[in-house]
């Protein structure tokens, strides 16, 4: 059997690599993308809260909106997602104020106008 022979060999590595983990590279491409974002959050907000004329109401629908405005930023594609996660989240907040109105004229009605 042939005996191998140890050499010392020093390990040599290439610099550290940084990657860029944002979906948007590019920082001019990245601040147009957050104004679109933040432009098609305001339209569909004010398309949701067109037939809202109660303040619970709209202060639910602004808070989904940026919920959903920010969950869309965390995917590949946040000007196509946003849509879709919006509407969720304005279901949502719809069924949540309405619950909550609900509860309060109920609450009325057990202590009194006056209380």
């Amino acid at each position: 059997m042939k005996k191998l022979d140890s050499h010392n060999l020093a390990a040599e590595f290439e610099p550290a690599t940084l990657l860029d983990l944002n979906p948007v590279s590019g920082g001019g491409l990245q601040a147009r993308v957050v104004a679109a974002l933040e432009a098609l959050m305001q339209r569909l907000l004010l398309e949701t809260a067109w037939a809202r004329s109660d303040s619970a109401t709209l202060s639910c629908l602004r808070r989904a909106a940026e919920e959903a405005a920010s969950l869309a930023w965390t995917t590949a594609f946040p000007l196509l997602v946003l849509p879709e996660l919006f509407a969720e989240k304005a279901a949502e907040a719809c069924v949540r104020a309405q619950r909550q109105q609900d509860i309060r004229q109920q609450s009325l009605g057990l202590i009194g106008p006056d209380a």
